[in-house]
């Protein structure tokens, strides 16, 4: 009689303990699917930004020989002002 009480007893806390961890299960899941989706975001944004700064560099580059060609330019076009000697 006592063995036949023992598995009705138990068999509603055995039942929430396992709905407790199917929800524990489904919770921890969903929380690592988003990290690595917010991983995987992450990565492809500093891609993108290194591909970004790669262009503004050599944008810049670009520039800067441009500057230092015109410089060149201008001093060319620019009289001599050294002093006279007697």
């Amino acid at each position: 009689m006592v063995n036949e009480t023992i598995p009705t007893l138990i068999e509603p806390v055995v039942n929430m303990i396992g709905s407790a961890m199917n929800l524990l299960k489904t919770a921890i899941g969903g929380i690592f699917g988003l990290y690595v989706l917010l991983v995987i975001l992450r990565w492809k944004e500093a891609r993108d930004m290194k591909r970004i700064l790669l262009e503004v560099k050599n944008q810049i580059e670009k520039l800067n020989k441009t500057v230092s060609k015109i410089e060149r330019f201008e001093e060319k076009k620019k009289p001599n002002r050294s002093p006279r000697k007697p």
